[in-house]
């Protein structure tokens, strides 16, 4: 019975065991990393909310969601917001599901969702009294078409916002877990148990775990699940029974004490802890990070645990938010490891070398490797402290290039061998042809070391030469080329035994201007080649330098400052602040590799950058505090499309802001609501954001139709303002793209600016009926104007007739009375005239009354003579006399005739009346 019983378990672990290696086998290969991968810390001065953040989570649209003490918090790649709508209670849960973000609090769960292009609005799903008295919601799972709600009560199952099952605890809900589409739940007395329909069932071989508290469960495969426990490590479950998992990682893990854990797409296991921060090991159990507070982390509790689509790990600690870059080939020895700035790296044998400007640092190759490695690990040489340029290994020894001159260096200690007059060393060069001599560059010229009884001794310094010597390279012909930053280049011959200088040709920056500034010497396939702004140059056969053009096509004009060939024929260059490799493919051609250098970018010491091949997968860099380390890693995606959202557009007027979210889709890009704004609140703000979360930078292009001529330039600016206008409707594009050269698609939020008051189509109709009233009162007025004009022609007309009439009047008045003035001027002179005629006439009659009395005096006398002759001749004479004068009567007529004309009115009115 016993042996059946031993037999079965036998087999039943040799079953667990094949299933473990087979699972172990389709592993990936544990990746070289001799550093920390990049980290990221977040303060809550930087979010604006609680420390603790107890779960992490991504929406559809790439956006991140962390459950704080505060509330909801979110982050769109630029700009953190806390929603608080679900009351003032700390918030244990978060899970992004289609286009809901559902959280859970104390006594209180429920879903955001967003709504006409406006923000977040919560909406809660704890409907009755009974819901809400199951304290702290610490889990959420989609679940068979299902939201499952895990409480330490119970679990509430719900669909279509309903709930349809309530699962209650036997004792407590430490935990669940959804791994492999099973629902997995630890009951405090029970132990581990599984879901099945609207009951729980225990795991087969779950006995094990009873008194164990489990804090996590990952998939190991489709079979094999990891049991992660608070204090008792790890365990393996196969379906049919549980076994401890002793590996590598086991006893870090139960020393450091599990909380959490993810998996990481599917080559990763990554582990939060209470007592050593986040714990990253291999599908095998091999630790591969350790990351805890003196490494990047504020403190050494992770309580959450999330892998973002961009394949960083987010960590909600304690104290802070974490964000680990374990997608990048590039880790760093800086910052807790305390260097200094790296310069230079070799390797010796079984140990590791490292100059900074603190001194040469050495670690063995068995620590090196650990990633559990710490500080004190690294022992500095003693006696080599200050600033290390560069390391060369003669197989042996090392030689240090110092700024006190040159040490050599065997194990941990090292040997000044230059005197005094050398100030300082740059680079070694061993001459061609001769193992036994090496030439040196200084601070002042170069000096020749010799190897004596295997062991490398000060010769001599070169006289005829004293410039700064920091590139050296023989070329083929033996001469040996040195590049000066500010003189130019420099070719030394150097007599037979290399005991002097024969001749130095200088090739300075005025005289050869072609060769641009700050010139570099190199050597590719064993061609001396000067690099520099201008181009790339080269020493031909007769000694000349001219135009090298063979890898132009990779540079496209933008040259590299320095290039380093390794001996896997790799051209390695260096520019702008960071890295590159022309990688030497089987068809002798190149392929330029720059993307996963982006980490690099403005961390490389500038002007003295420094390499250490390991070999053709694995290089180590010198950066600022400290050393970087490059390991290829194969498919890496860089091109993977990203999101761009607008998160806040905003006119004077909005007390509420809109957002637009770009969901991969026509559909869910589509803009919802145009909003309209008055005239007077012409004034806009508009914030954008791209949800990526890699390496290097973001820079957006905007446009603003009917307002900009053309689409701005890139820049890294995430707002735009806009004022003042002109009515009509606006379309607002950004697009971004990332330092990969990767462009999002481009988003579109339209607006509308209304006219203002004075240009409505309300103003219009009355504009329109004013301008008909004012045509109208124009035709009236114009008529009236007319009639006016008319009656004033016509006023004025009369006026001239009336004028004319009476200048007519006047000038025939003037023209009678000049008649007037002239007949009575002519009657005047005829008056006169007839009053002298008159005259005449009276003086006729009084002349004829005259001789009438003189006749009669005369007959006096007649009749008193007595002759008659005489009487009769007095009578004669008298008869004569009137004759003559018979004619009176005439003058009587004429008399009558002047008088009628002198008097007329008179005698007219005497005749009247008489």
């Amino acid at each position: 019975m016993d042996s059946d019983i031993i037999l079965k378990i036998n087999v039943k672990n040799l079953a667990l065991l094949i299933l473990c290696l087979l699972a172990f086998k389709t592993a990936p290969a544990q990746d070289k990393a001799f550093g920390i991968p990049q980290i990221e810390y977040f303060n809550r001065r930087e979010y604006n909310a609680a420390t603790q953040n107890w779960s992490i989570s991504q929406s559809s649209q790439d956006i991140l969601y962390f459950a704080n003490n505060d509330g909801l918090l979110e982050y769109d790649g630029v700009e953190w917001k806390l929603f608080r709508d679900m009351g003032h209670f700390v918030v244990r849960s978060v899970k992004s599901i289609g286009d809901r973000i559902y959280a859970g609090a104390y006594g209180e769960f429920g879903y955001f969702t967003y709504k006409n292009n406006r923000d977040l609005r919560y909406k809660s799903l704890a409907v009755n009294d009974l819901l809400r008295s199951y304290e702290d919601y610490w889990n959420i799972h989609e679940w068979n078409d299902k939201i499952v709600f895990h409480s330490e009560q119970s679990l509430c199952v719900f669909k279509n916002d309903s709930l349809i099952n309530v699962i209650p605890a036997r004792s407590r809900f430490t935990k669940s877990f959804l791994v492999n589409d099973l629902l997995l739940v630890h009951d405090e007395t029970e132990g581990l148990m599984e879901v099945r329909g609207e009951h729980i069932y225990p795991i087969a071989g779950g006995a094990v775990l009873e008194d164990k508290l489990i804090t996590s469960i990952l998939p190991l495969s489709e079979n094999i699940m990891v049991i992660g426990t608070l204090t008792d490590g790890l365990y393996t479950w196969d379906m049919q029974g549980v076994s401890r998992w002793n590996v590598p990682a086991n006893e870090v893990l139960k020393e450091g004490n599990i909380f959490c854990a993810v998996s990481y797409e599917d080559h990763y296991l990554v582990f939060g802890t209470i007592q050593s921060g986040m714990i990253i090991a291999d599908m095998n159990g091999e630790v591969i990070f350790q990351i805890g507070k003196d490494k990047g982390l504020s403190n050494n509790t992770v309580l959450s645990l999330f892998v973002d689509k961009d394949g960083n790990v987010w960590g909600g600690l304690d104290n802070g938010i974490v964000k680990v870059n374990l997608r990048s080939s590039i880790t760093f020895l800086q910052g807790y490891y305390d260097l200094g700035t790296g310069y230079a790296v070799s390797r010796l044998k079984n140990d590791w070398y490292f100059g900074t400007n603190q001194g040469l640092f050495m670690i063995d190759d068995e620590e090196f490797t650990d990633p559990l490695k710490n500080r004190s690990d690294f022992s500095k040489v003693s006696g080599t402290d200050g600033q290390v340029w560069s390391l060369y290994n003669t197989g042996e020894t090392l030689l240090c290039g110092h700024n006190l001159g040159v040490f050599l260096v065997r194990g941990d200690e090292a040997r000044l061998i230059t005197p005094p007059t050398v100030n300082g060393a740059w680079i070694f060069r061993p001459v061609p042809g001769r193992d036994d001599l090496l030439v040196a560059g200084t601070y002042n010229g170069l000096i020749l070391l010799e190897k004596i009884n295997d062991f490398w001794e000060y010769k001599l310094t070169f006289e005829g030469f004293n410039e700064s010597s920091r590139y050296l390279e023989w070329s083929a012909d033996g001469k040996l080329w040195i590049s000066h930053g500010y003189k130019g280049i420099f070719s030394l011959e150097f007599n037979d035994d290399y005991s002097g200088i024969d001749e130095v040709e200088t090739y300075s920056i005025e005289d050869y201007p072609e060769i641009g500034p700050a010139p570099v010497i190199a050597v590719l396939d064993g061609e001396v080649v000067v690099t520099s702004s201008n181009g790339i140059h080269r020493v031909n056969n007769s000694g000349e330098i001219e135009k090298y053009t063979s890898l132009d096509e990779y540079f496209d004009g933008q040259y590299p400052d320095r290039i380093i060939n390794d001996r896997f024929r790799n051209i390695w260059y260096f520019r702008n602040g960071t890295t590159g490799v022309l990688r030497f493919m089987e068809d002798e051609s190149f392929k330029d590799v720059h993307f996963p250098f982006m980490l690099l970018e403005n961390k490389l010491v500038p002007s003295f950058e420094s390499s250490y091949f390991v070999d053709n997968d694995n290089v180590i860099f010198g950066v600022e505090d400290g050393f970087a380390h490059y390991s290829v890693r194969e498919g890496m995606e860089f091109a993977r499309p990203f999101k761009l959202h607008i998160r806040s557009f905003r006119g004077s007027s909005d007390t509420i802001s809109y957002i637009l979210n770009y969901n991969g889709g026509i559909a869910e890009k589509r803009q919802v609501v145009v909003p309209e704004y008055a005239f007077r609140d012409n004034s806009f703000e508009i914030n954008y954001a791209a949800a990526y979360f890699r390496e290097g930078y973001v820079e957006y292009s905007t446009y603003l139709s009917d307002y900009d001529i053309e689409a701005s330039s890139w820049n890294s600016n995430t707002s735009r303002q806009f004022a003042r206008l002109e009515e009509g409707n606006y379309d607002f594009v950004v697009k971004a793209r990332n330092s990969f050269d990767v462009q999002s698609e481009p988003l579109v939020f339209s607006f509308r600016v209304m006219p203002p008051w004075h240009r409505t189509i309300a103003a219009k109709v009355v504009y329109v009926i004013l301008c008909l009233m004012l045509i109208l009162l124009i035709v009236y007025i114009i008529n009236r104007q007319i009639e006016i004009h008319n009656r004033k022609v016509k006023i004025k007309q009369k006026e001239e007739y009336r004028a004319k009439e009476e200048k007519l009047k006047n000038e025939a008045l003037e023209t009678e009375k000049e008649l007037i003035r002239i007949r009575n001027e002519r009657l005047k002179s005829e008056m006169t005239f007839k009053e002298k005629e008159l005259a005449n006439s009276t003086m006729n009659i009084l002349q004829k009354n005259k001789s009438l009395m003189k006749l009669k005096s005369e007959m006096y006398k007649i009749s008193s003579l007595n002759d008659k002759l005489e009487m009769k001749k007095q009578i004669k004479y008298l008869v004569s006399r009137i004759e003559k004068d018979i004619d009176s009567e005439d003058y009587w007529k004429v008399f009558e005739v002047h008088l009628e004309q002198v008097h007329e009115a008179f005698l007219k009115r005497l005749a009247e009346k008489h």
